[in-house]
């Protein structure tokens, strides 16, 4: 018999370390006496040192993004005791305390628990939150109903949150509504979009078109179709051997190549999807022959149907979803605070955070919209710019992450503020995706944005000089697109090389309808780098 391989440290930290950790137990330790792989899995419960010693991000687990304003309320008190009085969105819909003390951590996580939100698996190498499209469960584009019922299936599944809890890597599943691109269905591991058939009794049938393989990090995968048609049934039969065959297969020895898309890009779909009905034969599924494997691996995703509307009307008739710009995903506790007032005087009291980190208000009565805006207004807060310049998704950066090599915060505060300023020309520039991140983890989906900000150094006369790699053309559209380098530019060019990038669109492109990203694909990123920097190329 061959010799096993020696596991690795982390490897051998994640069989040995409990991750179930009662944070009582250090209540009076000090950080220098915890052992740092010790600290490392205490992200299985969504705890993560910050780049500050002694401080720590705590990140909740809330399925699809939503929320009552009783769970919200409870989070902001929370953070206005151990948190700094602040609360971050993050890219998959749900919030983050940053600089709380490791003496503090069990009662943030205690306090959300009794109303019914946990941090189990809110980072670590497990599956993460389940995310969806913003608008789920109240959008007119919905197919079916059970669109809800497959996100808490797989988000409260024993097998995939307690039991899969040593996996090669993250894993991460989207759950769409329809077959449009809201919910970034092509940069997650799984992705799960609504499909509808003929029956054979004449009456349609709604299924799902299952596709797997997606994520970014410094090596940006599109997922690809793995099976054409999964029955509602089997749905999540499907996403547990999906996440058995990442256990199997995925590389235990490089971290950098761990992630389920390599696994994907490796055996390729057709093999990917006969592994899992392997799976789901071993298991003895019932049924499982009824799932159809994809004839052509390539997605068709439609474009997403968010486009800048600040009130959306919902499915059900006379209601309205009303969304609010956060800036930089940064939500202080008293703005907060007013949010859940409103939602509770004009809405339901249900509220959902949004992929784009922002926050919207759900269920609004027609005769509600106009007051609730005007207040809103009046709180400080705006109503309009989504998925325009001034709608920026950015991670912490250095402010408090240990990754990071750039200031996010600051560089996207400056660009906003140039954006913001100026109306007339975000809009007329249309819909735009600006996305900063600090380091190449790409945790702020630089790479799928129309413009995307790397954070990077270079050594300069009088030490490293903080900056950023730029990419243009990210789409998570039809079969998606990676966004391709286009010049490396220091902190204080950020600005002026995006206004740039934006004054030659506006100048170039064929008419008032062709979009940011159809310009860059009928110009080309070298055309365009030419162009505006001359025969200088740079790398990524």
């Amino acid at each position: 018999m061959p010799a096993q391989e020696e596991l690795t440290a982390i490897e051998r930290d994640k069989v040995e370390i409990d991750p179930n950790f009662d944070f009582r137990d250090y209540v009076s330790v000090d950080c220098d006496d915890i052992a740092p792989n010790v600290m490392a899995m205490f992200k299985w419960a969504g705890v993560y040192s910050q780049l500050q010693k002694g401080f720590f991000m705590i990140r909740l687990v809330t399925p699809g993004g939503l929320m009552t304003t009783e769970q919200f309320s409870r989070a902001l008190e929370l953070a206005d005791e151990y948190a700094q009085g602040e609360l971050c969105i993050t890219t998959r819909q749900t919030l983050q305390f940053h600089w709380v003390r490791l003496h503090d951590i069990h009662k943030v996580i205690e306090g959300m628990q009794e109303v019914g939100i946990t941090t189990k698996n809110g980072c670590g190498d497990v599956t993460r939150n389940t995310v969806t499209c913003e608008m789920q469960g109240v959008c007119p584009h919905e197919v079916g109903d059970d669109v809800r019922r497959l996100i808490e299936a797989v988000a409260n599944d024993p097998e995939i949150r307690d039991q899969q809890r040593n996996l090669p890597r993250k894993h991460k599943i989207s759950v769409a509504g329809c077959g449009k691109a809201c919910a970034l269905t092509l940069i997650n591991c799984q992705g799960w979009v609504p499909a509808t058939r003929e029956a054979a009794d004449g009456t349609t049938e709604i299924g799902w078109r299952f596709h797997v393989g997606g994520g970014l990090g410094a090596r940006p995968y599109l997922a690809k179709v793995i099976f054409d048609w999964v029955p509602g049934d089997l749905a999540l039969d499907v996403a547990r051997a999906t996440v058995e065959a990442f256990r199997r297969h995925g590389d235990r020895r490089n971290r950098g190549l761990a992630r389920l898309k390599i696994v994907v890009d490796r055996m390729g779909p057709a093999a990917f999807g006969e592994v899992l009905l392997d799976i789901l034969k071993e298991r003895d599924i019932e049924g499982a022959g009824r799932i159809e494997p994809a004839a052509n691996p390539t997605p068709c995703i439609g474009a997403s149907f968010l486009s800048g509307q600040g009130t959306l009307p919902q499915k059900q008739e006379g209601l309205n979803t009303v969304r609010i710009l956060i800036p930089r995903s940064e939500l202080r506790t008293e703005i907060g605070r007013e949010i859940a007032r409103l939602s509770d005087h004009f809405g339901t009291g249900e509220i959902a955070f949004t992929s784009r980190q922002n926050v919207a208000i759900r269920h609004v009565p027609d005769a509600n919209v106009a007051p609730l805006t005007d207040a809103l207004h009046k709180a400080g807060l705006r109503t309009e710019g989504f998925e325009r310049g001034p709608d920026i998704v950015a991670c912490v950066g250095t402010t408090q992450c240990k990754m990071a090599v750039s200031d996010t915060r600051q560089s996207c505060l400056e660009l906003m503020e140039l954006l913001q300023s100026d109306g007339a020309y975000w809009n007329k520039i249309g819909p735009l995706r600006i996305h900063f991140t600090g380091c190449p983890n790409n945790c702020a989906h630089a790479w799928s944005a129309d413009i995307g900000l790397r954070g990077r150094r270079r050594r300069g006369e009088e030490g490293n000089v903080e900056g950023y790699s730029v990419f243009i053309g990210g789409k998570l559209s039809e079969a998606g697109s990676i966004a391709e380098h286009l010049v490396d530019v220091d902190r204080d060019a950020v600005s002026t090389t995006v206004r740039d990038i934006l004054d030659l669109y506006l100048s170039s492109r064929q008419n008032d309808e062709e979009l940011f990203i159809q310009f860059v694909e009928r110009v080309r990123a070298d055309n365009i780098r030419a162009t505006l920097f001359g025969s200088e190329v740079t790398d990524a």
